[in-house]
């Protein structure tokens, strides 16, 4: 798309989990307000990834986010971990009672303050980052949001490998970062 110099423009912070990341242009014109929250896992047994794109980053959202999670799994996962950082709606009381009560095979697990190197997801996040959105001018948050989702279409379609799972005396366990 080309643009007229006199055109203004605003920007638009792509979030995820908490960490504010890369900024990408979005048109003035369309007035639009607030960022776009992306939550994902990264499953490493298989090499792939799940995200989820939200207006807003609230407990409620991420509480969503697990339940998609949760329901990508059959019952014969018996422990799903989720490793974390240490943003304030991944600790909310909501979220504690929210996982006891409706999803008690999801364990969180977080890592230490200033540490996201110890994630997998973390160089997933600079692919995403880099292939997907840098240098790249969006018309609206969907469109972000599309090509974010199309992005990690295309990594599950190049890097899924067989799904393995891990047997801890007699329950299969998956391990998301």
């Amino acid at each position: 798309m080309k643009m007229r110099r006199d055109q203004s423009w605003q920007k638009l912070t792509v979030v995820h989990r908490g960490h504010p990341s890369t900024q990408s242009k979005v048109l003035k014109a369309q007035k639009i307000r607030g960022i776009l929250n992306v939550f994902g896992v990264y499953d490493y047994t298989s090499d792939q990834m799940y995200t989820h794109s939200y207006k807003q980053k609230t407990g409620k959202q991420f509480l969503d986010f697990i339940k998609l999670v949760d329901q990508k799994y059959d019952d014969s996962i018996k422990r799903i971990f989720l490793v974390l950082d240490n943003v304030s709606i991944h600790k909310s009381n909501k979220v504690k009672e929210n996982l006891t009560r409706y999803h008690p095979r999801i364990q969180l697990v977080f890592l230490p303050t200033r540490s996201p190197q110890l994630n997998l997801i973390e160089v997933r996040w600079l692919w995403l980052h880099r292939q997907a959105i840098n240098n790249s001018t969006f018309e609206n948050e969907q469109d972000i949001g599309k090509a974010v989702s199309n992005w990690t279409k295309d990594y599950n379609t190049k890097h899924g490998i067989k799904t393995s799972t891990i047997s801890l005396q007699k329950e299969c366990t998956k391990v998301f970062t």
